[in-house]
């Protein structure tokens, strides 16, 4: 049935951006193109040049408020709105609602994120020097491989694994202020926007304190003073990112748990 779920909602995205992806790669080939009449003297091309790259921007801030609008609305209409009445029929527990609407929301995220890379991509005069270029440099790596690489493709992977853990936290942080703001009778979407202005300054208030409670105790004098860490500074970036995603890992998870107890425990769709 999960999978049932998330076939629904991904279909449900693909609708919504089946014509704002597709305009975005469209508008950065044009003024691929058109961006060439900024070399000339002629106003018209200038004046073309200058429109169509208005218009791609815009396209752009469209696609991202879009993307938070759709996230925000798949939630909130979803299982908390009018939709939640059917929705909570189903044979599924409310983790899975809860998953379902996560990964669709993350996965809308990262490809609207990819479609701008690409789009830029487009824009950026490339030509057979550049490639050759690319190549090359790809060659020389992969031919002269050590640790150094190895490393840097570690950091890569750890970014982009924090770049999907901290979108997730961000979007439970959202879930969990309307889930609660939800349980009010009234002004909900007031509540909704009280409840993540206090989560937030709960959340800081604790991570300072941590941080504050570390410095107080020497556990980064400890880090600091191992000789293993100070020998190592590539361990101590690596150590770091880890530590990062698991304490954004900890704090969605407790959103998540939030969340889920109020959707299991005290739903109000009246």
């Amino acid at each position: 049935m999960f999978g049932k779920l998330l076939k629904y909602d991904f279909r449900s995205m693909l609708k919504q951006f089946a014509f704002i992806w597709p305009a975005a790669l469209v508008l950065a080939v044009i003024n691929r193109f058109t961006l060439n009449g900024l070399d000339s003297s002629s106003a018209v091309g200038e004046t073309t040049a200058g429109i169509t790259m208005l218009v791609y921007v815009a396209i752009l801030v469209a696609m991202f408020a879009v993307t938070m609008i759709f996230v925000i609305q798949r939630f909130f209409k979803g299982l908390l709105g009018d939709e939640g009445y059917l929705m909570h029929t189903l044979p599924v527990r409310p983790w899975e609602l809860i998953g379902s609407k996560l990964l669709c929301a993350v996965a809308t995220t990262l490809l609207s994120i990819v479609v701008a890379i690409c789009s830029i991509l487009f824009i950026v005069p490339w030509d057979g020097v550049n490639w050759g270029e690319v190549f090359g440099g790809l060659r020389y790596v992969l031919s002269h491989w050590n640790s150094h690489a190895t490393h840097a493709f570690f950091f890569l992977l750890e970014f982009l694994l924090f770049l999907c853990v901290g979108t997730a936290q961000s979007y439970l942080h959202l879930y969990l202020s309307m889930a609660i703001g939800h349980l009010f009778n009234k002004n909900r979407v007031a509540m909704s926007v009280v409840a993540y202005i206090a989560i937030n300054a709960i959340i800081s208030a604790l991570l300072s304190f941590l941080g504050a409670a570390g410095f107080r105790f020497g556990f980064f004098d400890i880090i600091n003073n191992t000789e293993f860490f100070t020998s190592r500074p590539e361990a101590v970036i690596h150590a770091t990112s880890l530590t990062a995603i698991l304490s954004i890992s900890l704090v969605g998870a407790v959103y998540f748990a939030g969340t889920e107890y109020i959707l299991r425990k005290k739903l109000n769709l009246e």
